[in-house]
């Protein structure tokens, strides 16, 4: 057998080399990977920071509702608790205020009680003489206060009903009493009642005074 015919060595192409390194660029390929990381790095830590200020503001909000509310619930606890002791002042004041009004517009009894002495005749005494607060009803849920006075007595007879008229006449007339009657046009009409044990007649008049101005 022939012997095999031994494959020549491969002949690399060759050129001369006129290349001075030392004055070549540096054309090194520059790796950018860590400019990623970089970038990404510092996106998660903005990201990071915003989260925490964030929850950091919504913690010091809910904090300050919470202490508005508890604000808010106090005062509202003590502004129910003020009104109830408005509504009860009101209500402990009305007799306060009526008997204010009735004071400051008060007859004076004592000239009330000489104007009926000095106007009674021989055949009247008296039983009882009441000056006292009246509320007139105005209508439409409208009151007006004012004063009354309620006087009876005793009459020796019934032919001395027509003195009583007379007597009740004088006291509308009377100093304490002039212009202040409710209507002096309208006399109070006394009421007259026999009692056939003592013998005697029992009279009571009301005479209604004018509201304040």
């Amino acid at each position: 057998m022939l012997a095999r015919k031994k494959k020549a060595d491969p002949v690399l192409n060759w050129h001369p080399n006129f290349r001075v390194a030392e004055l070549l660029p540096d054309i090194k390929q520059v790796r950018t990977g860590f400019l990623v990381n970089f970038i990404a790095i510092t996106l998660a830590l903005v990201a990071l920071g915003w989260t925490v200020a964030t929850e950091v503001e919504i913690h010091n909000v809910n904090r300050d509702i919470d202490r508005a509310q508890g604000q808010i619930n106090d005062s509202s606890r003590a502004n129910t608790k003020n009104l109830a002791n408005s509504k009860q002042f009101v209500a402990k004041s009305k007799p306060l205020q009526f008997s204010a009004k009735f004071f400051s517009e008060k007859l004076p009894p004592l000239d009330l009680l000489a104007s009926l002495l000095d106007a009674r005749p021989n055949n009247i005494l008296f039983d009882s003489i009441e000056l006292s607060p009246f509320v007139i009803d105005l209508g439409n849920n409208k009151k007006a206060y004012t004063q009354h006075i309620i006087v009876s007595g005793t009459l020796a007879s019934e032919s001395s009903a027509l003195g009583l008229d007379e007597y009740v006449k004088k006291i509308l007339a009377s100093p304490a009493l002039k212009n202040r009657v409710a209507d002096p046009d309208k006399n109070p009409k006394p009421d007259i009642k026999h009692d056939s044990a003592a013998g005697v007649f029992k009279f009571t008049f009301t005479i209604i005074l004018k509201t304040p101005a």
